[in-house]
């Protein structure tokens, strides 16, 4: 069977009716849609907040790492100074000095015989020394072995005598300048 529905109301009820019924279900979708606005804006303030907070810490975070560099800049100096000073030493450590190995030279090619009074080297590499010889053939080996150029190792250029004497006891006295290459 089919139902049968009888309105007995008038027309203008029922258009009423329908009015009061379209103007709720606005409301209703209004009040939904401020509720969803209301749900939104609060939860962009929440975020918000919460990266205002994470962009502070990071903010803390970034200053106390300067602040580290800006404290390391002072040992940085300090290291790249002590690091220079490390180099000039190992530089001097390494290599021998040109006086230390005229010294070392002239130690090698004076014969044990002859003593010697005197030395010095200047910074140009010229060496003076005075020695005590006993005898002649000790004097012509050391004047050998300044002059020639496998025992100085072609170091010392020019020899030059500035005094020669020989005493009573028979023993010479000399003093000598020796110019380097």
């Amino acid at each position: 069977m089919a139902k049968i529905s009888i309105n007995l109301l008038p027309p203008e009820i029922i258009a009423q009716e329908l009015k009061k019924t379209r103007f709720y279900k606005i409301q209703f979708v209004g009040i939904g849609i401020i509720l969803v606005m209301v749900f939104l804006t609060s939860l962009t303030l929440a975020l918000r907040i919460l990266q205002s907070r994470n962009i502070e810490v990071v903010q803390a975070k970034l200053s106390e790492g300067e602040q580290r560099v800006a404290d390391l800049r002072d040992t940085q100096a300090s290291l790249l100074l002590l690091k220079d000073r490390l180099t000039v030493i190992t530089q001097y450590l390494g290599v021998p000095s040109k006086q230390s190995s005229l010294y070392k030279l002239i130690d090698k090619i004076i014969p044990p015989s002859v003593m010697v009074t005197a030395v010095s080297v200047n910074k140009t590499g010229d060496i003076t020394f005075s020695a005590l010889v006993p005898d002649p053939v000790n004097l012509d080996t050391l004047l050998d072995n300044l002059t020639n150029k496998d025992d100085n190792e072609d170091k010392l250029g020019q020899v030059s005598i500035e005094s020669l004497s020989r005493g009573r006891d028979g023993i010479y006295r000399m003093s000598l300048k020796v110019a380097s290459k």
